[in-house]
């Protein structure tokens, strides 16, 4: 989560551009010379349909997290359906632990303005 400052910061800074991907739970902070996902070498704004997860433009929040927790639930819930083939039950099953992975990630590794206690 960003400060007040930091995000004034970031917002006036006009080589960077602020892109809410809702489809892959993050949000792109665009800085094309960084970026994983540009086709073109005068591409402007992000291919939010091709995302890098290892891209540094990458930024995500709690609530991300608490989104891909949620979607990773709905899929092993859909993959508990008897009837659903086991190959696809078991790619949602994958996708569902990938998810939780990279919100445990964040969890882990999320920067905050004041120290957890607990």
């Amino acid at each position: 989560m960003f400060t007040a400052k930091q995000a004034r910061k970031l917002l006036a800074n006009t080589a960077l551009a602020v892109h809410d991907n809702p489809n892959a739970f993050l949000t792109c902070v665009y800085n094309r010379d960084k970026a994983l996902c540009r086709l073109r070498a005068s591409q402007t704004t992000p291919s939010l349909e091709r995302c890098v997860s290892s891209c540094a433009n990458i930024a995500r929040t709690d609530s991300h997290a608490s989104q891909m927790t949620r979607k990773a639930d709905e899929l092993d819930n859909q993959a508990a359906n008897e009837l659903l083939p086991k190959p696809l039950a078991e790619r949602l099953r994958e996708h569902a632990a990938g998810l939780r992975a990279l919100a445990a990630k964040h969890l882990h590794e999320r920067i905050t303005t004041t120290e957890a206690t607990g």
